[in-house]
């Protein structure tokens, strides 16, 4: 990733997605495959992800996040909880529109729970076949109840325009 950032450094916009990308590849591979991270780990790994969609899709895709409302950025929680969320937005959502669409992803921690939400504009056509949740979701889910047991509560709406995850954590 340094060789190529090299090659790429006079292109500004360029340099930046290869450093977001150095910075997600080494979460993923480095920092994330223990049981616990601080949230502030886990926001950072986030914005990066978010901001490199930002880059792909210019201004005609509304993406919006907040994730300022954190207590504690100390707090610990599974790595990993949300990406699978915020990648279907984009593969599921905003990638099959052709037409002005939109994310926004909240996450807000107080003292003993953790409530992220995500909400994507959903494409215009008809898919043939309706169907909720796919692998990425299945896997996700069986990975909540491993761990966090009777503490989440996770609630997904399918809607004709609106697709949209709420994840409630109890963290204590």
């Amino acid at each position: 990733m340094n060789n190529l950032y090299r090659l790429v450094m006079k292109d500004e916009v360029a340099g930046e997605v290869v450093l977001k990308l150095s910075d997600l590849l080494r979460f993923t591979l480095y920092e994330s495959n223990v049981e616990s991270i601080p949230i502030k780990s886990e926001i950072k790994f986030l914005q990066d992800y978010i901001e490199l969609e930002k880059i792909r899709h210019h201004d005609h895709v509304s993406i919006e996040y907040d994730f300022s409302a954190i207590e504690n950025e100390e707090n610990k929680i599974a790595p990993l909880l949300f990406i699978n969320f915020i990648e279907n937005a984009f593969k599921h959502g905003v990638n099959k529109s052709r037409r002005g669409s939109w994310v926004k992803v909240i996450l807000i921690q107080k003292s003993d729970f953790l409530e992220f939400n995500i909400s994507n504009s959903k494409p215009t056509f008809k898919k043939t076949v309706n169907t909720i949740g796919g692998k990425g979701l299945n896997n996700i889910s069986s990975r909540l109840k491993l761990l966090y047991p009777d503490k989440h509560l996770l609630t997904i709406e399918d809607k004709e325009e609106v697709y949209s995850v709420d994840l409630k954590i109890d963290l204590i």
